[in-house]
Parts: structure tokens; sequence; C-alpha cells
């Protein structure tokens, strides 16, 4: 399963560091929830276009990895 499109959509009544969260949309017909924004990590949601989810949450993490030890 890969993601065919990814859109940031705000949580209504949550709190503001848990208010947006990147929804995917699967080549499969499944919406999954992938993670929440982070505030300091700016991820863009078509760069995990194409990927699967497991890749998703690599290259989340590794960008925030980058930018918890100062390269962006």
């Amino acid at each position: 399963m890969r993601i065919q499109s990814v859109e940031l959509v705000s949580r209504p009544n949550a709190p503001s560091y848990q208010e947006k969260i990147y929804l995917a949309r699967m080549d499969s017909g499944d919406t999954v929830e992938l993670f929440q924004q982070h505030w300091d990590v700016l991820l863009p949601p078509e760069s995990l276009v194409g990927l699967t989810l497991a890749e998703a949450n690599k290259r989340r993490t590794d960008k925030m990895l980058a930018v918890a030890m100062g390269h962006h």
C-alpha cells in the first residue's frame, strides 16, 4: 500500500500541540491517520506521496532527528 495523497487536517477541541494531523489516503482506498504535525518539524504533506506508511514514518523520524541535531 502506498500513499496517494496527504492533507493536514485540524482536529476540533484538541490541544494546540495536537490540533493538526496528517491524514493519508492510500492507493487501496483506505484513509489512515499518519501522525500529528510536529510544531518544529515542517514536513510538507506532498513529500509523503508515493511512500509506504513505514517509509513516511521513517521520513518524519529522520526529519525530527535532523532538526534536533541542528541540521535542517
